[in-house]
């Protein structure tokens, strides 16, 4: 082989090499780009990648189960858009203050061919279709659209991004846009795992536990009369990916390695021999679970293609 061919070869895999690292870098960027978005008071985030939905099953799967296909028909009837290929990705989160920390929802819409206008003249054609008016007011933060009923507003955040929920979740979307209050990328907590989940994720999601919610937490997960298998959970997080065609992996952290181990065997012992009172569907769900545990993290990987869809 002479010199130059294996210049050439070399070239050729560095240029590979180097194209490679740099779509990871923007898919890091882009999911990274929601926690720069949202406030840190957000204690529970979930994201759906549209780009990315349509390569992995499993997301597909899940999406169909989360969201009525009912909804979605109405969405392309009224604006005449089909929604998963007028967006880039859709973001919806939940926060408050300590006190309340589940007291306001927003949701964060991107555009792929549909721009931030278009999909506002879609909230507008939703909002009247079910008897309500919309009210276009002057505000601090720039023009703002909200329903005369006062249920949501919605306000651009810039020209393929709206951001809609109550017009306090709206303004304080804006103030972290322009500065004036801390986003959730601060929270470091929330940003270690939502780097594990989030990046070539079609559905992503992430909480991060109030400590004052803890038992009322640990209250949810008690199976029976066992203990909870969410006793001292700190965060859980969920991703789906294309490499795992029919997988959901859910990271669940907790206080200590003990905790972990022990919160695990309570899963494995569940999962093996869930409740005759649980629907048919979900005791799939269960008996496909895939239990370890490193250290304080249980990881949990569930076979999601036997999901309903719902109508």
């Amino acid at each position: 082989m002479s010199r130059s061919t294996k210049v050439a070869g070399a070239a050729s895999i560095a240029t590979v090499v180097l194209l490679y690292a740099i779509i990871e870098h923007g898919r890091t960027l882009r999911a990274n780009q929601a926690l720069r978005e949202l406030p840190k008071t957000a204690c529970a985030v979930l994201r759906i990648d549209a780009v990315e939905l349509a390569d992995s099953q499993s997301a597909r799967a899940l999406f169909d189960w989360l969201v009525p296909a009912e909804r979605l028909s109405e969405i392309e009837a009224r604006c005449g858009l089909a929604p998963l290929a007028a967006l880039r990705d859709a973001t919806v989160w939940v926060g408050g203050p300590e006190g309340e920390p589940f007291q306001s929802v927003g949701l964060l819409l991107r555009g792929r061919t549909a721009d931030a206008e278009t999909i506002a003249q879609c909230y507008r054609s939703l909002v009247e279709a079910r008897g309500s008016a919309i009210d276009r007011i002057a505000t601090p933060m720039g023009p703002l659209l909200r329903s005369r009923d006062g249920a949501s507003a919605l306000a651009q955040v810039d020209d393929y991004t709206v951001v809609t929920g109550s017009r306090e979740t709206v303004a304080e979307v804006m103030a972290v846009r322009r500065g004036a209050a801390p986003s959730l990328v601060e929270a470091a907590a929330f940003r270690d795992i939502w780097s594990r989940v989030a990046v070539g994720a079609a559905v992503a999601g992430v909480f991060v536990a109030p400590p004052r919610w803890q038992s009322a937490f640990e209250r949810i997960g008690t199976l029976g009369d066992q203990a909870s298998v969410l006793t001292g959970v700190k965060s859980l997080g969920l991703t789906t990916r294309a490499k795992i065609p029919t997988a959901l992996e859910v990271m669940i952290d907790v206080n200590d390695a003990e905790t972990a181990r022990r919160n695990a065997a309570l899963m494995s012992a569940w999962s093996e021999s869930p409740p005759e009172t649980v629907e048919p569907y979900l005791v799939d769900l269960a008996r496909s679970a895939q239990i370890e545990v490193d250290g304080r993290r249980i990881t949990v990987t569930l076979d999601v293609s036997g999901l309903p869809k719902r109508l």
